[in-house]
């Protein structure tokens, strides 16, 4: 059992380690804003190396934790996991799905498919190791649903949430007694897998906006890279580039007049604050514009004013 928090630079290379003996290999991105520097986790490993069902809490504030055809092909692991939201909220994007679970919400995931979670904050997930034979021998002739949320206040899934939490802290229980849990996990579970129920429009809302969140978030890390495009956002969020234009869409504007309009702020600040001595120019470059007349022509369509004139104005004045 590994409890111990890292952090820092070295803390992440170290609670990556864990991951993948605890895991298989999936990949860990650090928190957006800062990187690893600002990296905070731990991962804490059932009690018994032979219990029924092992499993792990993997708690960190990594904004992306993904496992690519790659990665399954690196190791030999098969088996689904039940992964629980403990505390926090992140979003798991597996067969061409996406599902929001927040608090206690749970989902069947596979480790044999390419998937990825999504994290904004402080994340804390119980991921419980359920053999491949038990899955498919119970579930035989029922199309077994992966990235289908259990939502956590519904009467199953509060059931279903105990009952993984009580496998994944039986310890030393004897073996009877974990496959008894395990058949009434197993056995709750079958209602949800059976059917794929409709997406009600708060919950689409709610998945949306998060999508939408981490697409800002992404465009403010790569701001400064003149390269950036609708579909390196769209690889790091984990959605299509119609899906992004649409997030885009529905608050009234474009991903690319989002990108320039945020160009064009950062750029007013430095003009404003720090750019009395440096060049126009060497402002423009610093925030991704690659053309010098075309970012003249933006700001001054932008603040009425060209940028020399603005810094004059705003240096005049403060």
């Amino acid at each position: 059992m590994n409890n111990v928090m890292h952090t820092g630079e070295q803390g992440f290379e170290e609670w990556n380690q864990y991951l993948y003996t605890s895991c298989g290999t999936f990949r860990a991105e650090p928190p957006l804003e800062q990187g690893s520097a600002t990296f905070v986790g731990s991962i804490i490993s059932s009690p018994s190396v032979n219990a029924l069902c092992p499993g792990s809490r993997i708690i960190s504030n990594c904004h992306h934790i993904h496992r690519h055809q790659s990665d399954i092909r690196r190791d030999d692991r098969d088996f689904y996991y039940l992964v629980m939201q403990m505390n926090g909220s992140g979003v798991m994007c597996q067969n061409d799905g996406q599902t929001l679970l927040k608090q206690n919400d749970l989902v069947l995931l596979d480790v044999n498919k390419p998937c990825d979670f999504y994290f904004t904050g402080l994340s804390d997930q119980l991921s419980l190791i359920i053999p491949r034979r038990y899955i498919e021998s119970r579930f035989r002739n029922r199309e077994i649903l992966l990235n289908h949320r259990i939502e956590a206040n519904s009467r199953l899934g509060s059931l279903i949430g105990m009952l993984a939490q009580q496998l994944f802290d039986v310890g030393e229980a004897e073996t009877e007694e974990s496959e008894a849990m395990l058949d009434a996990l197993l056995t709750l579970m079958k209602p949800s897998v059976r059917e794929s129920p409709p997406l009600t429009h708060m919950y689409q809302q709610q998945t949306q906006s998060l999508m939408l969140q981490k697409a800002k978030v992404c465009i403010e890390k790569e701001l400064i890279n003149n390269a950036l495009s609708p579909s390196m956002i769209a690889d790091q969020v984990g959605t299509s580039v119609r899906n992004l234009h649409r997030l885009f869409a529905s608050c009234d504007t474009t991903i690319g007049r989002y990108i320039l309009e945020r160009r064009l702020e950062q750029c007013a600040d430095d003009l404003k604050n720090e750019g009395a001595h440096e060049k126009v120019s060497s402002v423009a470059y610093n925030w991704g514009f690659s053309d010098v007349s075309h970012f003249s022509r933006s700001f001054k369509a932008r603040f009425g004013m060209s940028p020399r004139e603005f810094r004059m104005r705003k240096t005049t004045y403060s």
